[in-house]
């Protein structure tokens, strides 16, 4: 036998000496009821995914889950600091101070009130469910839509390893992780964990010197200790730190230009600059972005778990200690190219939280019982602050606006814009207030940096919870499940005014009644610009709010035979309320809301077939949302109000087959009919919804996905993976009476790389996210001072990359 074809025998027999990927499907395991379950025994609908499958699917972070299950999405608009988590059409939307999530966020077991508290990277975290439909019983309030549950990776016994990750791409991406796992001795371990992300962002403002927007620049770090008291008591600490310093979130592109997109090129061009608007802005991804915006965050925390294990009951504390600072810095207020309103606003909430957990089996009844208790102080500062164009552009638009009232057919504009706005502008302003005796004409201050108006806002929250929750076995394979759960939410605030700048000139017109009448304040209120467009200086206030709420889950499921299992879920939610922090609250009398109510049924079937090599599940929902909380902008402040209803209902396919021991394929389907109803007595700028789809819930997405790994020789393999991800056609945002859908797309996803199996294990691989580099709108607003003019976010572009990892 010649040499070739002895090295064909050695290599064909040591192939069939390799270890054989499993044909069937794996269990996974999930807490979705609090104690450790097969996902195909919870009669929930669930999507779990381990580390090395988030990885497999290029989820960096929460924005990445977009992309993973069609009933999923996760935007980012002007703040990360209220993120919209978005399950089956229904989340959050809009920056409101004091507006919590549809879907909660717990982070090893420690609730996160903010959505933009999970919008950091996936920092050693070993395991991912999210829950979808209402799970007030177990996880308690602001869980209407579903829950978000992230577990870090457990320290071990058994011995040292490291696991470590490099990766660069497109738009200059950066990212490094290593993890450590380090016993001490026979009770004791600790681990570490590092992540640092940056890329460059997807918007550029020529404005800036090609500067980009939306930026990632993050580090975390994470310790863990795991101990062994005793026999039966476990202590698990966990302290972790991440930080942010980007210019995120103010880049955004003109999708409509409005009636002074003229005059706003004017103010752009004497400073040699252009204006990009909808004709060009969009393709490119231009942002008129004209300030060095920034935005910082930081959070940090401490969670400690206390587990229990004695004879008949098993003990489970959680306790979580986090601060979360979140600091906009220089924003470009007005998004646009002239230099009018500048933003700073810093923000902090302090949190804390207790959980106690009971377990034990009675018989055929298993119970989970337990406690909660948690408070949170919030507070902020806002403030706007004049640049060089905020005088001459504010006399611009009011002149214009009163020669429009008293039915004169003038073009205003040449001489109340710079240059003219030292002579031609102020004098037809001084026409209304020299007889009066006025002396400045002033309607912002006319230096830049000056102070316009400056605000504080404070809220104390807290919240108390006793829950149970039982599993009966019946022997026929029928369980019952129920759980109730009791809340208590009290919460006290408001809004302190600390300056607002006086113009005697808006003093006198918004006396005259021109611009309307104003809902507070005397001729001695002071007043400016923003009163003379409706945005009226508004006093300060304190309020209260208190609530009381039962939430409840009722499930029969009936297991046909070891594979298959049908169930029927009832439950009910709610989304706490809470003092209304926005400026102009007192002046609407709109300083509190309610909560929010979920009721949900949901029949499913969860089955394995073809020698558990295949998968299929199946949930039909049907969800009602009563007294809906809306956050919407008015071009100047966000805000919430109880509208009236919303429902969600629909179907969910989910499909997983194991081809062959080397070949994986995945099918995920939702149809879905989300939509607003009954807001007959809505407010009027709201109303426009009725009957309309929620933001981003198109009635068909779908998701699809091939793995396949393929051995090379004993020691390497190669692998690859393609997904598809359809979204139909859909709305972006609740706030505008004439936004356009946005319309169909479907989103390409491939990775292909190389395994090596010896001492060390090795990882290589090429991905590309969006190769078709599909462009589409996350989020549609209209402009802060542009009536008629709206810009929108978008989705990611294109981007390719290396990862390389490593495993000691």
């Amino acid at each position: 036998m010649g040499f070739r074809a002895q090295r064909i025998v050695a290599m064909v027999l040591a192939l069939n000496a390799m270890p054989v990927i499993s044909a069937e499907l794996e269990e996974v395991v999930v807490t979705a009821q609090k104690r450790s379950q097969s996902a195909q025994e919870v009669p929930i609908a669930i999507t779990a995914m381990s580390a090395e499958d988030m990885r497999s699917a290029g989820v960096f972070d929460a924005s990445d889950l977009t992309d993973v299950n069609p009933s999923i999405s996760f935007d980012t608009g002007q703040s990360s600091q209220n993120s919209s988590l978005k399950i089956r059409g229904i989340g959050t939307v809009g920056n409101g101070r004091t507006f919590e999530g549809a879907v909660g966020v717990f982070v090893d077991g420690v609730y996160r009130s903010r959505s933009a508290m999970a919008l950091q990277d996936m920092n050693d975290i070993g395991g991912l469910e999210l829950l979808r439909g209402p799970q007030g019983t177990l996880f308690g309030k602001n869980t209407v839509a579903g829950a978000l549950s992230l577990s870090s990776m457990k320290p071990n016994f058994d011995e040292f390893s490291n696991s470590s990750e490099i990766v660069v791409g497109s738009y200059n991406k950066q990212y490094f992780s290593t993890a450590f796992n380090m016993p001490l001795d026979d009770n004791n371990a600790i681990r570490f964990s590092l992540v640092s992300n940056r890329q460059d962002g997807f918007y550029r403002s020529r404005q800036q010197d090609d500067r980009t927007y939306n930026q990632t620049d993050r580090l975390s770090g994470k310790f863990q200790w795991l101990a062994e008291l005793s026999d039966n008591l476990e202590s698990w600490l966990i302290l972790d730190y991440a930080k942010s310093d980007a210019a995120c979130c103010w880049g955004s592109v003109q999708v409509v230009s409005g009636p002074l997109t003229d005059d706003l090129t004017y103010y752009a061009n004497l400073r040699g600059l252009d204006f990009y608007t909808d004709d060009i802005a969009e393709d490119q991804r231009l942002s008129n972005n004209n300030a060095r915006s920034q935005e910082f965050r930081e959070d940090i925390g401490v969670s400690w778990k206390l587990n229990w294990a004695l004879e008949n009951v098993d003990i489970s504390s959680v306790t979580g200690v986090r601060q979360f600072k979140d600091e906009q810095r220089n924003g470009d207020a007005d998004f646009g190219p002239a230099h009018i309103l500048v933003l700073n606003e810093p923000s902090k909430i302090d949190f804390w939280s207790q959980e106690l957990n009971f377990s034990t089996s009675v018989g055929p009844v298993d119970v989970v019982a337990g406690l909660y208790y948690s408070h949170e102080t919030y507070e902020s500062d806002r403030s706007f602050v004049s640049d060089t164009d905020s005088n001459n552009y504010a006399s611009f638009l009011t002149t214009k606006a009163i020669t429009e009232l008293l039915g004169l057919n003038v073009n205003t504009a040449p001489v109340c814009r710079p240059p003219g706005m030292s002579l031609g502008c102020t004098a037809l302003l001084s026409m209304i207030g020299a007889p009066l005796g006025i002396q400045s004409f002033d309607l912002f201050p006319a230096t830049a940096g000056e102070r316009i108006i400056e605000d504080h806002y404070y809220q104390d929250a807290s919240s108390a919870a006793a829950f149970i929750h039982t599993q009966t076995h019946f022997d026929n394979g029928f369980t019952l499940v129920a759980g109730m759960r009791y809340s208590q939410d009290r919460k006290d605030g408001g809004y302190d005014q600390i300056y607002w700048y006086n113009s005697e000139l808006a003093q006198l017109i918004v006396a005259s009644g021109l611009v309307g009448a104003a809902p507070t304040g005397d001729l001695s209120t002071p007043r400016n610009a923003l009163d003379l467009n409706t945005i009226y200086n508004s006093p300060s206030f304190y309020d209260k709010y208190s609530s009381s709420v039962v939430t409840s889950t009722v499930s029969g499921q009936y297991e046909f035979n070891d594979d298959i299992m049908g169930y029927v879920t009832f439950s009910k939610g709610y989304k706490a309320g809470a003092v209304n922090l926005f400026q102009e609250a007192a002046n609407l009398q709109n300083t509190t809301y309610d909560p929010e109510y979920a009721t949900s049924w949901e029949l499913g079937l969860k089955t394995r077939y073809w020698d558990n090599r295949a998968q299929t599940n199946i949930a039909v929902f049907d969800t009602l949302y009563e007294n809906l909380q809306i956050n919407f902008f008015n071009g100047f402040n966000f805000f919430t109000q109880n509208t009236g209803e919303a429902t969600s209902r629909g179907i969910e396919i989910e499909n997983t087959v194991q081809v062959t021991d080397r070949l994986r394929t995945e099918l995920s389907v939702t149809w879905l009919e989300a939509e607003f109803s009954d807001l007959g007595d809505a407010p009027e700028a709201v109303r426009h919804l009725d009957g309309r789809q929620t933001p981003r819930a198109p009635d068909l997405s779908a998701v699809a996905i091939a793995t396949y790994e393929q051995p090379i020789t004993p020691t390497l393999s190669g692998y690859g993976r393609i997904s598809a991800s359809y979204s139909g056609e859909h709305w972006a945002s609740p706030d505008t009476p004439d936004e356009p859908t946005q319309g169909p797309y479907t989103l390409w996803d491939l990775s292909f790389g190389l395994r090596y199996f010896g001492d060390k294990e090795i990882d290589v691989s090429f991905f590309c996210k969006n190769c078709s580099d599909v462009s589409y709108r996350t989020i549609y607003f209209a402009m802060p001072v542009q009536k008629g003019s709206f810009n929108a976010y978008l989705n990611e572009p294109r981007q390719l990359g290396l990862s390389i990892k490593a495993n000691l």
